[in-house]
């Protein structure tokens, strides 16, 4: 093992709670920052017993490694795409990873706001070779949010409809047979040109479950111009045999939310105009997952001029239930459930610790992991901390320094997991 390797394991035994067990690793020490959602960092093969993980290294150029998990190493770096970026909007054209149906890795990168880029490895379950490149769509395409059923892939994405309102729509393109064809753009949220100019959708979570693909976004823009200020927080889902979609409590909005769905669709409200100093948004990483006992839970955080919070709401009987979890932070990372409970996310308020805390609706927040992060090359931010797809004890997170995050593209900060 790298001696950085063993530092990073001293660290977390000092660290660590008694109640908390936990191995970290760095993944790289050559990563840039990328303004990664939700989902997209990392994707466990039970058929391999490997996680592949996926990150952005020196000017923006796309890698993946995989660990080992029988062997508990890691491979060596395989480089997807040289991209070559210099530019201070470069962070925006970040990677996906997922996993198809027929077992290749894939990865979606969108040059932002012009098209859509599809990555697949040459063999499935592994990221050795030289990997396939595509344009799959130039629907002046951002942020990128696949969710693959079986053959079915179907790729959500913001569309850069007109800014100089500000106004983005959020539309879907979909592939029946692991990504080979794709069908022309479909259009899935419009609140058409508000007239509080709030009429950016910014998606933070897209999860699915028996067909149902729940949508979590809020809506940017205002007064100040492109994602100027934020409000709210949405969450629908989209039925994938119907083809329509419908709030949380199935009724239905027919094939495309548009503004007057928004009031129906709306879970929490939040003042743009209240905010402390320095900040423009009011929530931090909406994200909604159902549990096996068929109701949702959607995280956030939230804050204002005179309070910090994070927030499980529960949507069960026809109503939503809110449990704050913690009143110190808002830095809200990410939720994934674990049958009828899940585990989240969060940084704290200072940005020097990550916690993952589990939760069971009805029971206590139990805190699982409390981690002081291995911060070097100047970093001080962990700017995302997903949970690996379909390995939920584990997560993947990547480190910045926040002042000069869009200036610097030599790769020098760190990526790390947390095996749980």
């Amino acid at each position: 093992m790298r001696a950085s390797a063993v530092a990073l394991l001293l660290l977390v035994a000092f660290c660590q709670p008694a109640h908390a067990a936990a191995t970290l690793d760095t993944v790289t020490t050559t990563s840039v920052y990328g303004c990664l959602r939700t989902n997209g960092a990392g994707v466990y093969d039970a058929a391999v017993n490997k996680t592949f993980v996926t990150y952005s290294g020196t000017n923006h150029d796309i890698y993946v490694k995989a660990f080992d998990h029988a062997a508990n190493t890691w491979s060596a770096a395989v480089k997807v795409a040289a991209l070559n970026l210099t530019h201070d909007n470069a962070y925006h054209d970040y990677p996906v990873l997922t996993q198809l149906g027929d077992g290749r890795l894939a990865v979606f990168r969108a040059t932002h706001t012009s098209s859509m880029q599809f990555y697949t490895a040459p063999a499935p379950r592994s990221i050795t070779g030289t990997w396939t490149a595509r344009t799959i769509s130039t629907d002046r395409n951002t942020y990128p949010e696949p969710v693959v059923i079986g053959t079915t892939i179907h790729l959500f994405y913001s569309h850069n409809t007109d800014l100089s309102h500000p106004y983005r729509t959020f539309k879907m393109i979909k592939s029946t047979d692991n990504g080979r064809t794709w069908s022309a753009p479909r259009m899935i949220i419009d609140s058409g040109r508000t007239a509080d100019r709030y009429a950016e959708v910014y998606a933070f979570g897209v999860t699915q479950r028996n067909g149902r693909i729940y949508l979590t976004w809020s809506m940017h823009g205002g007064p100040k111009g492109h994602n100027g200020g934020g409000k709210n927080i949405y969450v629908a889902y989209f039925d994938t045999v119907s083809g329509n979609l419908f709030t949380v409590g199935g009724t239905s909005l027919a094939t495309v939310i548009d503004a007057a769905d928004l009031d129906k669709t709306r879970v929490v409200t939040t003042n743009p105009l209240d905010l402390p100093a320095g900040k423009g948004l009011p929530e931090e990483n909406p994200v909604t997952v159902p549990l096996d006992d068929g109701s949702l839970v959607l995280g956030y955080g939230v804050h204002t001029r005179t309070s910090a919070k994070i927030v499980l709401s529960r949507f069960a009987g026809g109503t939503w239930t809110s449990t704050t979890a913690d009143t110190s932070t808002s830095l809200f990372k990410d939720l994934v459930a674990t049958g009828n409970s899940v585990h989240f996310s969060y940084a704290s308020a200072d940005r020097k610790r990550l916690l993952v805390k589990s939760w069971t609706p009805g029971g206590s927040v139990t805190p699982k992991h409390d981690l002081a992060v291995p911060y070097s090359a100047g970093a001080d931010t962990t700017f995302y901390a997903n949970f690996v797809e379909n390995r939920p004890s584990d997560l993947v997170a990547n480190t910045i320094d926040y002042e000069t995050r869009k200036t610097n593209h030599t790769g020098k900060w760190p990526v790390f997991s947390l095996r749980g």
